[in-house]
């Protein structure tokens, strides 16, 4: 039999560490949460601080010194150790930037360990009782290693490696689409623009679209599937409002009852989601079942724990929307633009996208024309000819108060941008400048010009 009497393997200085870490930097519980469960702390105070952090991030709220010490002040273990003093010394001598991810491994491989001594002594004395069949005691045995978990999960899940004559065997269905050719299946798609030019219109028509099986802009959804549309800021009047627009103007078809929902904050009673956290993450799932597309209006307002600029907080997002392709769940996400009009902060968000779409103003837009803007692609994966050129677009609303959405190729609107600037005596340079092209695209937009003008000044017949 195993000897009890020796230490158990547990690591307690770690333990403090890490609560003390989480304290300094709550985005780390959020990382941590994914690998342990409150039980693989071997003190017993660690435990029921680290779910006291988890239950106040599933309700949105802080995870701080004081409203740990307000949840846990009638808690006797916690009174025993010291209460709010014991508490606030645990963030004492520990690195704010600390390898929280490690050592949150090295904490749960301790769990481990002292699980598995458990279950050997459990196993031996099971195998020493008197009468005892190998089949049983073989069979308690699995039964043990199967109980032994982290965080719900299987101790290991294998990895899966395919020859490539089994690769080539394996049934394995093709991506359809979910909005031809810019959304396939399992998709991931960035959509950012400058604040103010449109992005929530766009990501409604284009949700809405999905939904009912119809047509946007030069878009086309072959069939209707279920969408879950995330709004992180916009007043509820505001999205019915533009909803009920965009409905309007979809003339070949409607979404079925259900197939398209939206989590808006002022219809929440509580915070909404923060999408850098497993909590903010696990309450979306909940309602994703069903959902072929889920669609993030916007970054700024649904992931808030960490800097955007820092690529290893997009981690845990990037992991998650991974998880999602998997499961065969396609992303649509909007994101804001900086002042230099790329998007804001870090460019790992594009290294697994198989979409990226910005939309930008022209020199010549004025916020009276509303809604008009130069949709481009910045990243394309699979799109090649015209369904990668960018394009104008323009909504409007008719007379009914229908959305009507007009679009047109972008060489166009700047050849009527040159025509103009040219007509106003501009020269070549000028044009070159204003329309950002070289001087030789300039050059031929002006002969372009000169040869219309000529048709235009020609006596008719």
């Amino acid at each position: 039999m195993s000897d009890l009497a020796a230490p158990l393997p547990q690591n307690p200085n770690t333990e403090r560490e890490l609560i003390g870490a989480i304290l300094l930097n709550t985005s780390a519980l959020s990382e941590v949460g994914k690998i342990l469960t409150p039980g693989d702390f071997s003190v017993s105070e660690y435990q029921t601080i680290f779910s006291s952090m988890q239950k106040l991030a599933e309700r949105g709220e802080p995870i701080e010194i004081v409203s740990i010490h307000e949840e846990l002040k009638d808690n006797p273990q916690i009174i025993g150790a010291g209460g709010a003093a014991f508490i606030a010394a645990l963030p004492d001598g520990v690195y704010p930037k600390a390898p929280t991810g490690h050592w949150a491994k090295l904490i749960r491989d301790a769990s481990i360990l002292r699980n598995l001594v458990r279950m050997g002594d459990s196993l031996s004395r099971a195998a020493l009782e008197p009468h005892a069949k190998t089949e049983e005691v073989l069979a308690y045995a699995e039964t043990l290693f199967k109980s032994l978990a982290v965080s719900g999960k299987p101790l290991r899940e294998p990895l899966v490696s395919l020859s490539v004559e089994e690769l080539l065997a394996r049934d394995i269905k093709p991506r359809e689409m979910l909005l031809d050719p810019i959304l396939p299946e399992q998709g991931l798609v960035l959509l950012y623009s400058y604040r103010g030019i449109g992005k929530t219109f766009l990501g409604l028509g284009i949700g809405l679209a999905v939904a009912s099986g119809g047509g946007f802009l030069r878009w086309k959804a072959p069939r209707p599937r279920n969408v879950l549309y995330v709004d992180g800021e916009l007043p509820a009047i505001t999205v019915k409002e533009r909803v009920a627009t965009v409905l309007a103007g979809m003339e070949d078809a409607e979404p079925l009852p259900g197939a398209f929902r939206i989590i808006t904050p002022d219809v929440q009673n509580r915070p909404m989601p923060d999408l850098a956290t497993v909590e903010g993450q696990r309450l979306v799932e909940d309602e994703l079942k069903g959902s072929d597309l889920l669609i993030l209006d916007n970054l700024s307002a649904l992931v808030r724990t960490g800097n955007e600029k820092e690529a290893t907080d997009w981690t845990p997002v990037q992991g998650w929307l991974l998880d999602l392709r998997r499961r065969g769940i396609a992303t649509l996400f909007m994101h804001h633009a900086g002042k230099n009009k790329e998007q804001r902060g870090t460019s790992k968000r594009e290294d697994l996208l198989d979409v990226v779409m910005t939309l930008k103003h022209d020199a010549k837009y004025d916020p009276s024309e509303g809604l008009r803007c130069e949709l481009l692609f910045e990243k394309t994966r699979g799109m090649l000819g015209d369904a990668a050129k960018p394009f104008e677009v323009r909504l409007e609303s008719g007379p009914d108060g229908r959305a009507v959405w007009t679009m047109r190729d972008l060489s166009d609107a700047k050849e009527e941008h040159a025509f103009g600037m040219f007509d106003s005596g501009l020269t070549v340079r000028d044009v070159a400048e204003e329309l950002n092209v070289g001087k030789s695209t300039a050059g031929r937009l002006r002969q372009k010009w000169q040869a219309n003008r000529g048709m235009s000044q020609r006596p008719s017949a």
